[in-house]
């Protein structure tokens, strides 16, 4: 038996046991852990030798862990300053912060992880169907990061035709998924799933990542419903970090996820203590993880426990009836002897007739306990809580676990699920609480806002989507190669993308996507894959909500003025300004669309307005309009009023404008549009640019 090291703690006269500190995502034992007494490595003339391949295994397996639990990095102090958690679940507290790297593993047990991978694979050779070996192998193959070792081992494990088929599966998606193929990993889970028995209800269980409104929809339809499976098969579509990119790797990392359960549930672990419910759930929900500290603790707990004295007592309480109180029938004086006898060891002459119990007392004021035979009326009095000292079981070492991290809300908002299109870019902010489960994608190492501009347009039953971008500027992204893309879905009850990908994108452009007319959720995104960066915005785009009237109006495009006049979406998308922060010194162009003007002509008066975007500040139902409309109460520095003919022979009617904003200082304004037509009430269309330095 390897000895575990005796560690010199100085004991305080009182002091409390913390959740360890560390700047960096966190599960971690809310109490130490356990020592395994594990057997060590065999040694020349030993035994072991007998043992059959499947019990070597195990046996340098657990004897890994409990080398590595000896040999944790050591973070934090006796006594952190973290004193509370994100997340208490069971025995584990769980926090999270991303403000500090991850703890350089020892060298030592990297060399013995080596030393165990090369012992599992030399085994496997001997017991090539013994699937506890194979998820073992690939399990250290993966926290080694040898990704295409471990994926040879996964498909070198063969099933034996007894149920065994679906877990090498598993093993095979697990490491497709750690190696970034999320199309080929989903089609190997899809497929390990379909061969599973009961067991496939809870792989695809996804209710522990649901936050209260998605999780009481969800659990009201049964495993096997296809209600159930639909709804599933769109929770997953619209929890993907990227819409741009194939396949679905937040549903692929949930079920490498439930892989990883299968590896851990029978064999050790980090945290010493088996692998129970509450390290499954904070597993499936934040990832399993990838780093090992330990923090040192007192070799004691102090906790508020019950003071015997006083109170009434119950059921398993030592002062109440059963346990022998002051008001039991058997009660125990000071002393340990019965009451109303003298203390121990007094000698009493024989003359002296024997203490007896006096007979209960009547009435309705009885003595305390109800010595006196009726109920005690006089008040109770709280209990005070005493100290509870004890000795604190295992070595002392509290192990943490760290997660990838930056991660990020793995599964959107329940509110946002029920209507994605509507939903604005807050609703699919990266920490939106409650955060019940967060996912850390390889790829999106930064995930920041994309600086672009966008617009939707009518045409017949489609929409025309607009979207102009820049990356100069946003540091994550700014010189990399990156791809682009432009992607929107109806989001319905069975989603669809419609997209637009430029593999190699300039650092500026346009892309257009055509998809049915109707409320949008749109995804725009720039990826930088040498440098793991994502620059992205969602949100909801499309028609307004509100009355329809005979005419209405499409979104503003702002566009960088190139010496003709655009008369289509087509003419002024190239032209687009990327951003919305503007010059003074350039003029601005705006380009928008009227639907349903009558195509004989009918007169349209169009009045522009550029005003400073400050909060209108009056009470009531004016201050009100004013903060709704974001216009300044005292300035509008540019303001252009024409009246117009409709198109005709169309009921489209094109229309731009072109001002000069030279007269605007830095700051942000609201540019307004607003359109009248006989016959119905004022039409308004508004957006948002920021002046900037020249």
């Amino acid at each position: 038996m390897r000895p575990f090291p005796l560690i010199a703690v100085v004991a305080l006269a009182a002091a409390v046991a913390f959740p360890a500190t560390t700047r960096a995502q966190i599960i971690r034992d809310s109490v130490p852990p356990r020592p395994l007494g594990l057997v060590a490595p065999a040694g020349p003339g030993s035994d072991s030798a007998a043992l059959s391949p499947i019990d070597r295994a195990r046996l340098e397996q657990r004897d890994f862990e409990a080398f590595r639990h000896v040999n944790l990095p050591h973070i934090g102090n006796l006594l952190p300053k973290r004193q509370n958690c994100d997340e208490r679940v069971g025995r584990f507290c769980y926090w999270y912060d991303e403000s500090q790297a991850m703890p350089k593993e020892r060298e030592v047990v990297t060399l013995r992880r080596s030393s165990l991978i090369a012992s599992l694979d030399s085994l496997a050779g001997i017991e090539p169907r013994n699937v506890w070996i194979a998820k073992e192998r690939v399990r250290y193959l993966a926290e080694a990061e040898r990704y295409a070792d471990a994926l040879a081992a996964a498909r070198a494990c063969e099933g034996d035709g007894a149920g065994n088929g679906w877990h090498c599966e598993i093993l095979v998606g697990f490491s497709l998924h750690l190696m970034g193929d999320y199309v080929a990993a989903e089609r190997t889970f899809d497929s390990a799933i379909s061969h599973m028995g009961p067991e496939s209800c809870e792989w695809r269980d996804l209710s522990l990542l649901l936050d209260d409104v998605a999780r009481a929809q969800y659990r009201v339809l049964p495993c096997g419903d296809p209600a159930r499976d639909a709804w599933t098969a769109r929770t997953w579509f619209l929890a993907r970090t990227l819409y741009s990119m194939k396949g679905n790797d937040s549903r692929t990392e949930y079920f490498a996820r439930m892989t990883m359960v299968e590896m851990m549930k029978d064999a050790a672990g980090a945290y010493q203590f088996g692998f129970d419910a509450d390290e499954r759930e904070l597993l499936l929900r934040f990832g399993w993880p990838r780093g090992w500290a330990a923090q040192l603790q007192l070799p004691f707990t102090v906790a508020l426990g019950s003071n015997p004295a006083g109170g009434a007592g119950g059921a398993g309480d030592p002062n109440g009836p059963a346990g022998g109180g002051p008001g039991s029938a058997k009660g125990r004086g000071r002393g340990g002897t019965p009451v109303g006898s003298l203390p121990p060891g007094t000698k009493v002459p024989g003359s002296v007739p024997p203490l007896v119990r006096p007979p209960d007392m009547p009435g309705t004021r009885g003595l305390p306990g109800g010595l006196g035979g009726a109920p005690d009326s006089r008040p109770t009095l709280p209990r005070l809580p005493g100290l509870a000292i004890s000795p604190r079981e295992g070595d002392g070492i509290s192990v943490v676990g760290i997660e990838p991290f930056p991660a990020y809300r793995y599964i959107p908002a329940g509110f946002v699920l029920n209507d994605p299109p509507h939903s604005d870019s807050a609703a699919w902010r990266l920490q939106l609480p409650p955060v019940m489960g967060r996912y850390a994608p390889p790829y999106a190492k930064t995930l920041v806002p994309l600086e672009h501009q966008r617009a939707v347009f009518k045409r017949g039953d489609s929409a025309i989507v607009v979207m102009a971008y820049e990356t100069k500027g946003t540091e994550t992204v700014d010189g990399a190669a990156i791809r682009a893309g432009l992607v929107v879905t109806p989001a319905g009850a069975a989603p669809r993308d419609y997209a637009a990908v430029l593999e190699s994108a300039p650092a500026s452009g346009v892309l257009t996507v055509r998809a049915p007319w109707g409320p949008l959720l749109m995804s725009a995104e720039v990826v930088a894959s040498e440098r793991n960066a994502v620059a992205r915005a969602r949100y909801g785009v499309g028609p307004r909500r509100g009355p329809t009237f005979r005419v209405q109006l499409s979104d503003l495009l702002f566009y960088k003025v190139y010496g003709s006049t655009p008369t289509s979406v087509e003419e002024v998308a190239p032209h687009a300004l990327p951003t919305e922060r503007v010059r003074a010194t350039e003029r601005l162009g705006v380009y928008w669309e009227s639907y349903g003007t009558n195509p004989d002509g009918e007169n349209i008066k169009v009045s522009l307005i550029v005003a400073r975007d400050v909060p209108y500040q009056e009470p009531g139902f004016f201050g009100r309009l004013g903060r709704a409309l974001r216009l300044s109460a005292d300035r509008t520095p540019v303001s252009i009023s024409v009246v117009d003919i409709s198109a005709l022979a169309s009921s489209t009617s094109s229309r731009a404008i072109e001002f000069d904003i030279s007269t605007l200082t830095k700051g942000a304004y609201i540019v307004q549009l607003e359109i009248e037509v006989t016959g119905q009430p004022v039409l308004r269309a508004e957006h948002r640019i920021e002046v900037v330095e020249p």
